[in-house]
């Protein structure tokens, strides 16, 4: 089954899509606002050498989007291979988990909590807003994509081969690729994962001079 053969996808009562005023909220700049802001809380509230493990949860989420990455061909056909059979959007799970081991490392539990909640009520309606997009440009392929694999937190073991091979039949797709990778700039997910871990490291260093 290719994805031209599935009938075109019919928008159901259950997708709920962003109200209007709040996806006009999250375009331009307030996404880049808003990591301003969450940079300027780890510059006020970072104590202390950054802790070990959150320097690690850091790298893993920039390791989870650099791996993503590799798969990630925009609105040709959708992506299942690597993370994606495990999870919908995995780059977006990268970036929370960066956010929140930024915040694990700099040692403040409610920059963490904080962190989590606006990434829920941001993340989350940016999500419906690209699902119904995807769902006009790929129809019934992405409901069954839907179907089988979670939204935002992964299933413990990847959706079935066949099942991912129905949705998209490109087998090279299925496979990691170095120069998607690089095409879709995923080396700056590591960039930004060495440029968190360096300022929570200034921050508390200059606050430690301070105090």
């Amino acid at each position: 089954m290719t994805t031209e053969e599935l009938k075109p996808y019919r928008p159901s009562e259950n997708l709920a899509p962003p109200p209007n005023w709040f996806r006009g909220l999250l375009q331009g700049k307030t996404r880049i606002l808003l990591a301003w802001a969450f940079a300027i809380g780890i510059g006020l509230l970072a104590r202390g050498e950054p802790r070990i493990p959150g320097i690690l949860l850091i790298f893993a989420g920039g390791t989870l989007r650099y791996w993503a990455s590799g798969y990630l061909r925009k609105d040709i056909r959708p992506a299942v291979g690597g993370p994606y059979a495990y999870c919908r959007n995995p780059l977006y799970l990268g970036t929370y988990l960066m956010a929140v081991g930024t915040a694990w490392a700099a040692g403040n539990v409610s920059l963490l909590l904080t962190a989590s909640i606006l990434f829920a009520l941001v993340y989350h309606f940016i999500i419906l807003d690209e699902e119904t997009k995807l769902h006009k440009i790929f129809g019934d392929a992405y409901a069954k994509y839907q179907a089988f694999v979670p939204r935002f937190f992964p299933r413990p073991l990847p959706a079935a081969r066949d099942v991912l091979r129905q949705i998209n039949p490109e087998e090279s797709h299925h496979h990691f690729s170095g120069r998607l990778a690089h095409q879709n700039k995923a080396y700056e997910s590591y960039l930004t994962a060495a440029a968190l871990v360096a300022w929570v490291w200034v921050a508390a260093f200059l606050w430690a001079k301070l105090t």
